[in-house]
């Protein structure tokens, strides 16, 4: 399978990206819209410098999810990192793919990628033990409220 990251830029024009990527929510480029204004949003709001930004991640000819990092590394070195498959894609190993790129990318940076979940088992902890992060305990998000952390084991 041939996978890539292609970066998101912050003056990307959300229409003109949703309707390339309707196909992918099952023709609804509404949804698609949503998360794209979302991301730049999110990209405007909290300005980084490359390689912090987000991506959509290219599989099987198409447009397979998104991913980012949330923002720069903290104090403390630490990023965090994030990921969506499409509906259409999903059972199919991409969230591993974009798991184990965005952990190359931070680690190559010298970061220390961690991870957010929802506080249950679901296939974003699978994809993340796939790419050698343990669970450390539950934090409290400042956006997301009581969660799972995970940790890259070193």
């Amino acid at each position: 399978m041939t996978f890539r990251l292609v970066p998101i830029a912050v003056d990307a024009d959300p229409a003109r990206l949703a309707t390339e990527l309707a196909p992918a929510f099952g023709g609804d480029d509404a949804s698609a819209r949503q998360l794209l204004e979302q991301i730049l949003a999110m990209l405007a709001g909290q300005p980084r410098p490359e390689p912090w930004g987000a991506y959509l991640a290219e599989a099987e000819g198409a447009t397979v999810g998104t991913c980012a990092f949330k923002a720069a590394p903290n104090e403390l070195g630490e990023v965090e990192i994030a990921y969506m498959t499409f509906p259409a894609f999903e059972g199919r190993g991409h969230a591993n793919a974009m798991v184990a790129a965005l952990t190359k990318i931070a680690e190559q940076a010298g970061a220390r990628p961690i991870a957010h979940t929802l506080r249950e088992e679901n296939a974003s902890n699978q994809a993340l033990r796939r790419n050698s992060y343990l669970f450390g305990g539950e934090v409290e998000d400042p956006e997301d409220g009581l969660v799972w952390r995970w940790e890259r084991a070193r």
